[in-house]
């Protein structure tokens, strides 16, 4: 069998438990249901059947890696000086290195 089926088996059994607590506790089902027994033996099925047929692991079919060999978007700081640009109001970027800037707080 592909994947982790002890994993599943364990995992299956914990969520079909606290299932049926939580519908027990919520009054959902009385305690003479016969679900309280069969929902934790239905997690087991379930968790084996996701272990059996989820990708879990390595795999040839994984997600690609990204391509990082393009350039960043425009406007980023690798960008040139002239590409960027300023919004409405906004102080030029070169003020502090040309001395134009219109702050006279001394």
């Amino acid at each position: 069998m592909r994947g982790r089926p002890v994993l599943g088996v364990v995992s299956g059994f914990l969520f079909g438990l606290s299932t049926a607590l939580t519908l027990l506790l919520f009054g959902s089902l009385p305690t003479s249901s016969i679900w309280l027994v069969l929902l934790p033996f239905l997690g087991v099925v379930l968790g084996l059947l996701m272990a059996w047929w989820a990708p879990f692991g390595n795999s040839d079919h994984g997600p690609k890696p990204r391509d990082t060999s393009h350039a960043g978007p425009a406007g980023g700081d690798d960008a040139p000086e002239a590409d960027r640009t300023n919004a409405p109001g906004e102080d030029s970027i070169d003020t502090a290195a040309t001395g134009t800037d219109t702050d006279h707080g001394d």
